[in-house]
């Protein structure tokens, strides 16, 4: 079944006025958008619409938590997604692109889908940084082993790693490459502090 199916907002036979429509958003929905970053979910869509002769206003709110990969330790979690907006269908015989604020559909037709409205405001209003809550301590609630591999290594660290290539003889050059850049980070470093 085309998943774009289950959002259809069926406008031919509406009478002119206010008029709800809900829905539910799912694991199959998300695997419906092919190469899609949110893996799961489970939200729901209260659409208002409000009918005129010649334009229908859809006031959409959704509501739930999705699951996306953390940007810093690559774990799945779940993120809270509150999302409210507009949307104005216009009817127009001839095709015109949805711009994401207007929709243009045929009156022909008698319905329309919201999926790909549904899937894209749910994708932004995610921030643009997914990464884990922090705790009550305020430390970060990310995979501990997975931090632990990001970790910088100390300046004792590295002297020792760069006094036992000096040794090697054809790979100095590359160690001097790499603490010239260390340099670079450091200098970095003290201009954001």
């Amino acid at each position: 079944m085309d998943i774009s199916k289950r959002y259809l907002i069926p406008y031919k036979g509406l009478s002119i006025g206010d008029h709800t429509f809900e829905f539910e958003v799912d694991d199959r929905f998300f695997e419906a958008f092919e190469g899609s970053e949110i893996r799961r979910g489970h939200l729901k869509v209260t659409v208002g619409l409000n009918r005129q002769s010649s334009v229908l206003t859809l006031g959409i709110t959704i509501r739930g938590a999705v699951t996306v990969a953390c940007d810093r330790c690559l774990d799945d979690f779940e993120m809270p997604v509150d999302y409210t907006g507009t949307l104005v269908v216009r009817f127009s015989e001839t095709e015109a692109d949805y711009d994401g604020e207007i929709m243009w559909v045929n009156p022909a037709e008698g319905e329309f889908s919201l999926a790909q409205y549904i899937y894209e405001s749910i994708w932004l209003s995610l921030p643009y940084q997914k990464v884990h809550p922090l705790d009550a301590g305020g430390r970060p609630t990310c995979n501990p082993d997975m931090l632990s591999r990001f970790r910088i290594v100390s300046a004792q660290e590295f002297d020792s790693i760069a006094a036992k290539a000096e040794q090697s003889v054809g790979q100095a050059a590359e160690w001097d490459k790499l603490a010239q850049l260390k340099a670079q980070m450091e200098d970095a470093e003290k201009k954001q502090q």
